[in-house]
């Protein structure tokens, strides 16, 4: 009983102690946003995409930097502005030999491998960063494509399930 006492005159204390920084009833809120014609979405099929990125040799791969072959991909938008640019950023775990690579996910078995996004003339797409801007239809709407690879992240990687996760955010005008 003592310890409960003494408990909470120590809480009264500290918080006896505090002060606001606004005056009583005042309320600190900011609301920010915008307001838009058009909202840009992904298509319906497009919202939970699976990549099949095939089955590959370790001797295809076998040195730091080796890359499989490119699996092309397409993001389909759809109520886009119109004649408006959209661009595609993706996010997910990094490596961690190489912020710019999406690391294999945790039921992964793989290792030394990372996969890696590229833009549609197959320049590498870091994450976190956009992809190339285009330039929507008059009905707002685009398709989007991309390229996928595995990437040796250290030599001689080893055998195994080799799944990676991403996410996108659509940026448009």
């Amino acid at each position: 009983m003592q310890k409960l006492v003494l408990l909470t005159l120590i809480a009264y204390l500290l918080v006896g102690g505090a002060r606001a920084d606004t005056p009583l009833g005042e309320i600190n809120i900011e609301l920010r946003g915008n307001i838009v014609d058009r909202t840009c979405i992904a298509a319906p099929g497009d919202l939970d995409k699976t990549v099949n990125m095939g089955t590959w040799a370790t001797k295809q791969i076998r040195n730091t930097g080796d890359t499989s072959w490119q699996i092309p991909f397409t993001l389909s938008l759809t109520g886009c502005p119109e004649s408006g640019k959209a661009s595609i950023t993706f996010s997910g775990t990094a490596s961690a030999s190489n912020s710019e690579l999406l690391a294999l996910n945790g039921s992964s078995s793989a290792t030394n491998i990372a996969l890696e996004l590229r833009n549609s003339d197959r320049t590498r797409l870091p994450l976190t960063q956009a992809s190339k801007e285009i330039t929507t239809d008059a009905n707002g709407d685009a398709t989007m494509v991309f390229y996928a690879n595995y990437i040796a992240i250290a030599n001689n990687p080893q055998p195994g399930v080799a799944n990676a996760d991403a996410t996108f955010v659509i940026n448009y005008e």
